[in-house]
């Protein structure tokens, strides 16, 4: 894969709470976006993923690909529909594919949905039946797992929510930028289920992302700054849950992380920055520790000591990410790699960034916990 495809345009829409916009709208205000960002003629969009489980309304768009599809991995969507438009590509069905999520949930537009407040309440597997409802409950499980195997306390999770929300206040998109709030505060905040607080989970906004992907030739063509994609993996932590250790992973990180460092040829030093799925502060700490960026146990006081911080050994969801950033399911952590990368990020720039790790989370397999992920690596050369 490595050098072969690439993004050459890249497209965010407004992103805020109640901004009383349509789904639909904002997804063609990406798309636009990313069209004039990609120098590219609209006629030349010949393929279109809509990372989401619904048909998309192409008329509206202005768009006339030679093939639509939707792609649906909850928050590994983003990461696969890039892997997708790739397998498109290569097998001569589109010379540019447009990668596109929007959502409207704070302003009540669900695609597929009859309202905002029921999506993934029940999604997470018969669990659900006795009381385990919603993405919170089973993310607290992990948290749980991961305090009592550690000794970590609320407090590490808290430097998370620190760590990023300072990341999000260098940011005037971000929605938590302005807005900075200290351990005391996030000790102090509501309790949402056991260890989580309110300062420990993510909240829904609306906004849309639209991605072009294209051959790496034609990507340098029209861009100056082209993203190269350099490395993929898979994996599944349905494998976890058959021998019993669904809880100790917070995915089934290791078979994705090998296939994408293989395939780039690339080990965990050459990452500049990381761009993790962050729903909640529990997932920054295990990601940090099953990816190799600091021993087991130890991501709390990695956190604390600035490790992920714009000067630390891997700054992490420099633009706040979903926990303060904006939410867009994997899109999130997209964007912000494809800034870092192009030297976008204005306040937030990491320096000499030149690889990002980006991951996607989401879609279990009918059991609660059992999330696929997705690793995928980023390069700004080829």
């Amino acid at each position: 894969m490595r050098g072969k495809f690439a993004v050459a345009g890249l497209g965010v829409s407004q992103q805020g709470v109640k901004l009383g916009i349509s789904d639909l709208e904002l997804r063609r205000q990406a798309v636009e976006l990313a069209i004039e960002d990609a120098g590219i003629e609209r006629t030349a969009i010949d393929g279109y993923i809509h990372a989401w489980d619904t048909r998309e309304d192409l008329r509206y768009l202005g768009l006339s690909p030679s093939f639509a599809s939707a792609l649906f991995a909850g928050g590994a969507s983003a990461s696969m529909s890039l892997l997708a438009a790739a397998g498109a590509i290569a097998t001569g069905q589109a010379d540019a594919v447009a990668c596109v999520f929007g959502l409207a949930p704070t302003s009540g537009y669900v695609p597929g949905r009859e309202g905002a407040k029921t999506i993934g309440a029940f999604g997470y597997g018969y669990a659900s039946k006795a009381g385990l409802i919603g993405a919170a409950s089973a993310h607290a499980l992990h948290a749980r797992w991961y305090m009592d195997e550690y000794g970590a306390t609320s407090a590490d999770l808290g430097a998370v929510a620190v760590a990023l929300r300072e990341h999000a206040c260098r940011r005037p998109e971000a929605l938590g930028y302005g807005k900075p709030f200290t351990l005391a505060d996030h000790q102090t905040s509501k309790m949402i289920v056991d260890p989580l607080r309110s300062l420990d989970c993510c909240r829904d906004s609306d906004g849309a992302v639209a991605v072009i992907i294209t051959g790496a030739e034609r990507a340098r063509e029209l861009h100056p700054r082209p993203v190269y994609l350099l490395g993929a993996g898979y994996g599944h932590n349905i494998r976890n849950w058959h021998n019993g250790t669904v809880y100790a992973h917070h995915d089934d990180i290791a078979p994705a992380a090998a296939k994408a460092f293989a395939q780039a040829g690339l080990t965990i030093d050459d990452v500049d920055v990381a761009s993790f799925y962050d729903p909640f502060t529990i997932s920054v700490l295990m990601q940090l520790e099953a990816y190799g960026f600091c021993k087991p146990g130890q991501a709390g006081a990695f956190v604390r000591d600035g490790g992920i911080g714009l000067g630390g050994s891997i700054p992490t969801n420099t633009g706040g990410g979903q926990l303060s950033g904006f939410y867009a399911a994997g899109f999130t952590a997209l964007v912000e790699a494809i800034r870092q990368l192009r030297s976008e990020a204005e306040a937030g720039q990491v320096k000499d960034a030149e690889v990002a790790l980006v991951s996607g989370h989401g879609l279990n397999a009918g059991v609660q916990n059992t999330w696929g992920h997705v690793t995928l690596l980023l390069g700004n050369q080829s």
